[in-house]
This record gives C-alpha cells, sequence and structure tokens, in this order.
C-alpha cells in the first residue's frame, strides 16, 4: 500500500507546476484513495492543446514521486466570473489570485 498524505502530494504538485502554469491557469486541485491520484486542473475557458499536454507533464512527474499510485488528470473549463469551490476530499495544490480569493 502507498502512503499518500496531503502535505507529500501538494509538494509534488507545486513542484511539478513549477513551469507548466499558463496565463489561463486558475487552480489545480488533487484528490487521493488508496493507490490513486486524481488532478483536477481549472482553466478560464477550453485548455489549450499546448496547456493539455501540460497537464500530462505534471500528471507523470507527480506519477514519477510515487511510482505505485495511478495518476489521471482532468482537465475543467470555467469562466472568470465562475467561483472554484473544493470539494470534500479534494485539496487545492494551486489557486491564482483572483478578485475573490482577496476578500
Amino acid at each position: 500500500m502507498i502512503e499518500l498524505s496531503p502535505a507529500k502530494v501538494a509538494a509534488s504538485v507545486s513542484r511539478a507546476l513549477w513551469v507548466q502554469v499558463s496565463e489561463t491557469l486558475r487552480s489545480v486541485q488533487f484528490s487521493m484513495a488508496k493507490d490513486r491520484i486524481k488532478l483536477r486542473f481549472f482553466f478560464d475557458g477550453d485548455p489549450s492543446d499546448d496547456e493539455r499536454e501540460s497537464m500530462g507533464i505534471v500528471g507523470a512527474e507527480v506519477a514519477a514521486d510515487f511510482v505505485k499510485a495511478a495518476v489521471s488528470e482532468e482537465a475543467v473549463p470555467t469562466t472568470a466570473e465562475s467561483d472554484i469551490s473544493c470539494r470534500d476530499g479534494w485539496h487545492t495544490a494551486y489557486a491564482r489570485r483572483e478578485a475573490t480569493l482577496a476578500r
């Protein structure tokens, strides 16, 4: 069994994002269950092909940190006006500074 902790996964995702954050990336969240890590990338609108490639790179780097875990990526298109909530069981690894966060 793989020992996943929110702190370890958050650090891994944060490191993997270092050169992968685009102008339209609003947030990255993750969930963990046994030997699975799910990544959700929230974008302003639909992500470009380059942004989808960056998602895969981030997923691959996280997978390299947790070699026995299955890692999946999901793109979530949003509008700039929509709030991004963090559902139960999900953790935020990255959040862009936005007016709704500054309140």
